[in-house]
């Protein structure tokens, strides 16, 4: 047990079934920018959301793709600077989330988002527009997360922004939001979530609470995450998702993440895969690995979630996994020996893959891989 530590978490978190549809009262300022995926454009649910913000100015921008793009943040800044926006609303997946987290800062800070990201030289001011994150996927947590990962098309490559300006000022969690999810998303996200509480469980900046949180949030996505796959109107799993998803999120937000998503960073620029689907594919051989350093931690972890060993634990998430219709062999995306190397050495370059309790280094990292390939 640590004998110092520290926890921070500036977000208002809000939850309840049907919270979007009342939100007015919690939005400052008059003029409001959503920001969100274009299917949540074209369905109606950003328009939905803004038709209750009575008396408020409301501007749409929907042009984010997966792994957003430092042009996307750059076309939203536009809009949010000409509509004078003292509110940025963002909704959906992480990538209108991240977006919406630096839109809101560079309203008021000038520039490009390059000027600021991966090489830039000037840092972000306080921000004063207000900030409000609404999940519409039961995965990300970036609701509550101080960071924004975003694809420089310069270099190809896609990165962690980590800065205090992004912690939402109000996390709203509506799980009716998540009810219509397909299952190949909900599976997707979840292991996503899955993977953010235990990298924030076997993290080398572990904290006591974020272990406990970490616990909480494996638990419910064990339990639920197949029903949700497999009956998409079941309510109360699609409500314990979203709630597991909030709290690895939080947990994460304290740690940061590790070797996970430090190798998910090229297979989604580079062979495109989601988000989810790039970090859960090396889960299983990360659980393999983690009792190198933390073999007490791990053994107390697999038997709280009712498994007798680390590697009856790794084998129980690869059959959940293939029982969703998820890859979980790396050739499944395309992935040759030869790319090997490369997609180790790109890993390296993220300081979080140092976070993993196991050695981390050209060699082990390229093992790890070859034994999923």
């Amino acid at each position: 047990m640590q004998e110092q530590f520290k926890f921070h978490m500036p977000t208002e978190i809000l939850f309840e079934n049907g919270l979007t549809q009342k939100m007015g009262r919690y939005i400052k300022g008059s003029s409001v920018l959503i920001i969100s995926d274009p299917f949540l454009y074209k369905n109606g649910t950003a328009q939905r959301i803004g038709d209750t913000l009575a008396g408020k100015t409301v501007t749409y921008f929907s042009d984010i793709e997966p792994n957003p793009s430092c042009e996307s943040v750059d076309a939203a800044t536009a809009v949010a600077r000409e509509s004078k926006a003292d509110c940025v609303i963002g909704l959906g997946g992480g990538s209108s989330l991240d977006v919406s987290k630096i839109v809101s800062c560079l309203v008021t800070n000038p520039g490009s988002i390059y000027d600021y990201y991966s090489g830039g030289t000037r840092v972000l001011e306080s921000r004063t527009t207000q900030l409000v994150c609404i999940p519409t996927t039961a995965g990300t947590g970036s609701e509550v997360t101080n960071v924004g990962v975003f694809t420089n098309r310069k270099t190809h490559i896609k990165m962690p922004m980590v800065n205090n300006q992004f912690w939402p000022d109000i996390a709203m969690i509506d799980p009716q939001l998540t009810y219509t999810l397909p299952s190949a998303v909900t599976a997707s996200t979840g292991m996503d979530a899955f993977c953010h509480a235990i990298e924030a469980y076997w993290n080398k900046n572990a904290l006591p609470m974020c272990d406990m949180l970490s616990m909480g949030a494996l638990k419910l996505i064990i339990d639920n995450i197949k029903t949700a796959y497999d009956t998409p109107s079941n309510c109360e799993a699609r409500s314990a998702m979203i709630v597991a998803s909030l709290v690895a999120g939080i947990s994460f937000s304290q740690t940061r993440t590790t070797g996970i998503h430090a190798l998910s960073f090229p297979l989604t620029t580079e062979f495109g895969a989601s988000h989810g689907t790039a970090c859960s594919i090396t889960l299983p051989a990360f659980i393999r690995v983690s009792s190198q350093y933390e073999a007490q931690k791990m053994n107390s972890l697999v038997h709280y979630l009712g498994y007798e060993s680390v590697e009856q634990f790794a084998d129980a998430v690869e059959a959940l996994m293939r029982s969703m219709n998820m890859p979980v062999r790396l050739h499944e995306l395309g992935v040759q020996e030869k790319d090997i190397p490369h997609i180790a050495e790109v890993g390296l370059s993220a300081a979080i893959i140092q976070l993993t309790p196991a050695d981390m280094n050209q060699k082990t990292v390229e093992a790890l891989l070859r034994s999923i390939l």
